[in-house]
């Protein structure tokens, strides 16, 4: 009921949905780079996978050479080649 207030705020207000609901932000380059914002944890991580826990639900990233460049609280960065991406429930 919350979250439906919270999207019907940004709506009508016209405000970004990551930063009223903590969706996740992805911004590519490419294939070879991805940030992401929004994440809550890294569940799985090696260089042809990482899956990361998002508000509601999951990222699976796919691909080769796969690293993370850096990360802090709020954002992360992945290099490598991006293979694939998944939105999981």
């Amino acid at each position: 009921m919350l979250e439906q207030v919270k999207q019907a705020a940004a709506d009508s207000l016209k405000l970004p949905k990551d930063v009223v609901c903590g969706e996740p932000l992805l911004s590519f380059v490419g294939r070879c780079s991805v940030t992401i914002e929004n994440y809550r944890g890294i569940l799985v991580y090696d260089d042809s996978t990482i899956r990361l826990q998002a508000k509601h639900g999951r990222i699976l990233i796919c691909g080769k050479r796969l690293h993370i460049d850096y990360y802090t609280h709020e954002e992360m960065r992945i290099t490598g080649q991006i293979q694939s991406l998944e939105f999981e429930s």
